[in-house]
C-alpha cells in the first residue's frame, strides 16, 4: 500500500488521470485501482529514479562533476581548483595573521602592564619619601592586589568588550 501511495505522489496529474481509476479513502488507508499495465511502467520509472539519486557533501566538486565542466567549459576544472587553492591560501594567511595579531596585542599590554607596575612603585616610593606612609601603603597594596589579581585571573577588570567564553566560567 505505501508503495502505492508513494507512486500516486510521485506521478504527474495526466499519469493519474491516466491511471488512477478508484480511489477511496477509510481510516488514513486508501484503496487505489489501477491497471497492470501502467503500475508496471510506473514501477519502471521510479526505480530508475531511485537508481539514480546521488548525494555529495564536500568543499570541491566530484572529479566527474568537474570532468562534466571540463567538457562544458574547457578548462573550467583547473580555474576551480586554483580558485580553491586560492581560498585555503586566504583563509591560512587570514589565520596567521589574526594570530600574530593578537600576539601583538598581549605583547603590547604586558610592556603597557610593567611600565604602570613601575611608574606605580615610583610612586610609592616616592610618597615613602615625603612622608606619606599611611599612603604609600594603601597604594603599595592596591597596586599589589591588581597585579596579583591579573595574574590569577589571566584577565584585567575593566570595560573589555569581548564576550567570556561559557568554557572558562566552570574552571
Amino acid at each position: 500500500m505505501e508503495l502505492l501511495l508513494l507512486l500516486v505522489n510521485v506521478m504527474s496529474d495526466a499519469d493519474k488521470d491516466a491511471v488512477v481509476h478508484d480511489v477511496t479513502t477509510q481510516d488514513d488507508t486508501a484503496a487505489i485501482d489501477l491497471q497492470k499495465p501502467e503500475l508496471e511502467r510506473l514501477v519502471k520509472r521510479s526505480v530508475m529514479v531511485a537508481l539514480s539519486a546521488e548525494s555529495f557533501r564536500g568543499p570541491m566538486p566530484r572529479p566527474d562533476d568537474l570532468r562534466q565542466y571540463d567538457a562544458i567549459v574547457p578548462g573550467a576544472a583547473r580555474i576551480i581548483l586554483e580558485e580553491f587553492q586560492a581560498n585555503s591560501k586566504h583563509s591560512r594567511y587570514m589565520d596567521v595573521t589574526a594570530l600574530d595579531g593578537m600576539i601583538r596585542k598581549d605583547q603590547r599590554a604586558q610592556w603597557m602592564a610593567s611600565v604602570l607596575v613601575f611608574i606605580g612603585f615610583g610612586l610609592v616610593y616616592g610618597l615613602a619619601e615625603h612622608g606619606h606612609d599611611t599612603v604609600a601603603g594603601a597604594v603599595a597594596v592596591t597596586l599589589l592586589v591588581a597585579i596579583l589579581a591579573a595574574f590569577l585571573t589571566g584577565k584585567v577588570g575593566g570595560g573589555k568588550d569581548e564576550p567570556e567564553d561559557e568554557d572558562d566560567t566552570d574552571k
